[in-house]
């Protein structure tokens, strides 16, 4: 389940509290205000669509899915296959906190349990644990990192790691 809050501020300077919330990739984000659910909307093809809702002014619709497009876990599948075009072939979004990914044929997959281990932590941007299922090409081999962002406090000498 991934859950989000969005702040939006009415036509009469009024802000209000918009949960939206999605059980599963793939299943619509449900648009939820003061507890009460008052619509659904999913993004098909490109193009975001609102489900079993009553009209959203279009400044309201704007910035829920833009909100939702802006979160880091929709962009982090694309960073990994960035990072390691020639290792990588596939990321697939579970949730927010969950991915799988697969590996190119041809690779050494111990070699690249190494590489990704280390390096992973440093392209989290949110605060919470990841868990990634890593492949190999015919899913014969694998492996589970529950990889903590790399957290940094600003000291006068430049930056210090901190540990969770």
């Amino acid at each position: 389940m991934t859950e989000l809050e969005y702040f939006f501020e009415d036509e009469r300077g009024i802000s209000v509290i918009y949960q939206l919330i999605r059980f599963g990739v793939g299943e619509p984000w449900k648009i939820v205000l003061d507890g009460e659910l008052i619509g659904s909307m999913q993004k098909w093809q490109g193009t975001w669509k609102l489900q079993n809702c009553d009209e959203l002014s279009k400044d309201l619709l704007i910035g829920l899915t833009g909100h939702i497009d802006a979160q880091y876990f929709n962009c982090l599948p694309h960073e990994i296959c960035s990072r390691w075009p020639n290792l990588v072939e596939k990321v697939v979004l579970r949730s927010d906190a969950a991915y799988m990914i697969i590996c190119k044929e041809g690779i050494n997959f111990k070699s690249f349990q190494g590489i990704f281990s280390k390096f992973v932590p440093g392209l989290l941007k949110d605060e919470w644990s990841v868990n990634f299922q890593v492949f190999n090409h015919d899913f014969s081999d694998d492996f589970s990192l529950l990889a903590k962002p790399l957290v940094y406090k600003k000291e006068s000498f430049g930056w210090e790691e901190v540990n969770r």
